[in-house]
């Protein structure tokens, strides 16, 4: 688990596997000061590519308004 505040707005993830043999998932909960909901597509990309650089491959993406 971590986190990291930009400006007003605070983002939480969590790693976690979820079954066995190695498929994972990346669970990120977004504070947004105001609603701007513009912010949580570049930290999201930013997971994701470091994600990616560490071998992981995401397989989908769901997001919950």
């Amino acid at each position: 688990v971590a986190g990291r505040r930009v400006g007003d707005d605070a983002f939480t993830w969590h790693l976690r596997r979820i079954g066995a043999g190695g498929p994972w998932c990346l669970d990120l909960t977004a504070e947004l000061a105001g609603g701007r909901v513009d912010a949580v597509r570049p930290m999201l990309r930013e997971l994701t590519t470091t994600l990616r650089m560490a071998g992981l491959l995401p397989v989908t993406v769901e997001r919950f308004s």
